[in-house]
C-alpha cells in the first residue's frame, strides 16, 4: 500500500531553510557584480554576452556565464535577444552617478561586515563587536579606520538618500522652519528633505571629519544655499539650538539605553517649546517577534557596536517620555525604505 500518495496538501518542506542558508551566496553575487562595476558599464548600452563580458574582464567563459546567469536569476539583469541588459531595478539603483545609487552600501557591507558575520557565534558568546576592538579603540567611528573614514560615509549616504525620500513623502517636514540632523553623515536626509520642502532649512551635525565631507557634497547640490554642516560630538558637546525639529535616523541603535537616553535629553534641552524630535529606525515589533529587517539589524549592532541594539517603538516611547517629550506619534512609511520601517515623532511641551 502506498502511504505517501499526494493528497493536495502542501507538505512541510525544508525549502525555506535552504533559502535562508543561501543568503550569504546571494549577497556575494551582488557584491562581486558591483566590484566588476557591471551595472554601470551596461547602463545606456546594448548589453553584453558572456563571451563579451568575459573578454572585457579577463574571465573564462564558464565563470562569466555563471555570474551573468546568477544576476539574471536575482532580477538584476534581463536577457533580450541573447544579450544581458540591466533590469529596471539595477538601472535605477546600481548605476554609479544615479541619484539613488545603492551600491556603496552593498560594498561596505561586503568588505567590512561579511567576514565579521562569519564569526557571529564569537560575538554572541563574548558580547563584543567583531569589526573593531573596544580594548584598543575608543569608538566604532574612528577616523583612522579606513573602512569607517572612507567607505562608511558613502555607504550611509547610499542607504539614506532613498530612505530620506520615503520619509519626505510620509511626514510633513514643511511644517518646520529649521531642522537639525544629528549624526547626519553626508547630509543625505537634509538634502533630500529640503528638495521636497522648499521652505525648509537644515543643518547636518556630525563628527568634524564627516561634517567637512558633508559640507563639500552639499555645496554641489541644488539645495546648497539652504543646508549647512556643523562639526561636533553629541556626547561631549551640547547640541546646537535654534531649531524646531531634530532628526535622529539610525543613530540611537548604535548606543546603549543609557547613552541613548543622554542623546534624547540633549535633544530636549536644545529644542524650544513645541519643538519636535523625529526618530527613524528599523523598529522591532512590540512583541519581540520581528520583523526580519529589524531583528537582523539588531544582530548587526552586536557585530558592529559595543552596546547598541534595535528596539521597539514601545521602548523608544518610554525613553522619549522619560526625556520629557510628550504626544508621541507612530509614523508609517508610504514607500518601503532600505534602512528604516517607520518613525516616531514626539513634542517638547
Amino acid at each position: 500500500m502506498n502511504t505517501h500518495s499526494y493528497t493536495g496538501v502542501q507538505p512541510l518542506t525544508p525549502a525555506p531553510l535552504m533559502a535562508i542558508a543561501d543568503g550569504f551566496r546571494v549577497a556575494k553575487v551582488l557584491a562581486v557584480a558591483l566590484d566588476f562595476d557591471l551595472f554601470s558599464k551596461l547602463s545606456g548600452g546594448e548589453g553584453t554576452t558572456p563571451e563579451e563580458f568575459g573578454s572585457a574582464e579577463g574571465l573564462a567563459p564558464r565563470p562569466a556565464t555563471l555570474l551573468l546567469t546568477a544576476c539574471a536569476s536575482l532580477g538584476l539583469l534581463d536577457k533580450r535577444d541573447g544579450r544581458y541588459v540591466n533590469s529596471e531595478l539595477s538601472e535605477e539603483f546600481l548605476v554609479r552617478g544615479k541619484r539613488y545609487f545603492f551600491g556603496d552600501l552593498v560594498t561596505f557591507t561586503d568588505r567590512r561586515e561579511y567576514d565579521a558575520w562569519g564569526k557571529l557565534d564569537v560575538a554572541l558568546r563574548t558580547d563584543r563587536p567583531n569589526t573593531w576592538d573596544p580594548d584598543t579603540e575608543q569608538t566604532l567611528f574612528d577616523p583612522q579606520d579606513e573602512h569607517m573614514a572612507e567607505l562608511f560615509p558613502k555607504a550611509a549616504h547610499s542607504g539614506a538618500v532613498f530612505t530620506a525620500r520615503a520619509m519626505a513623502l510620509s511626514h510633513d517636514f514643511g511644517a518646520y522652519r529649521r531642522l537639525l540632523d544629528v549624526g547626519g553623515g553626508l547630509g543625505s536626509f537634509c538634502g533630500e528633505l529640503c528638495a521636497h520642502h522648499p521652505n525648509l532649512r537644515a543643518t547636518v551635525y556630525d563628527l568634524p571629519f564627516v561634517s567637512g565631507m558633508a559640507e563639500k557634497r552639499l555645496a554641489e547640490t541644488e539645495v546648497g544655499d539652504r543646508v549647512d554642516a556643523l562639526g561636533g560630538d553629541f556626547f561631549a558637546d551640547g547640541l546646537p539650538t535654534g531649531y524646531d525639529a531634530i532628526l535622529l535616523t539610525n543613530i540611537l541603535h548604535d548606543w546603549s539605553d543609557e547613552e541613548s537616553a543622554r542623546i534624547l535629553a540633549k535633544c530636549h534641552d536644545a529644542l524650544g517649546s513645541g519643538g519636535e524630535v523625529i526618530i527613524g529606525e528599523a523598529f522591532l515589533d512590540d512583541d519581540g517577534t520581528g520583523p526580519v529587517a529589524g531583528a537582523v539589524a539588531g544582530l548587526n549592532m552586536l557585530v558592529e557596536t559595543a552596546a547598541g541594539t534595535n528596539r521597539s517603538r514601545a521602548a523608544y516611547t518610554e525613553m522619549l517620555n522619560r526625556a520629557g517629550f510628550t504626544d508621541v506619534r507612530r509614523l508609517g512609511l508610504v514607500v518601503d525604505a532600505p534602512l528604516i520601517n517607520g518613525a516616531l515623532v514626539a513634542r517638547k511641551a
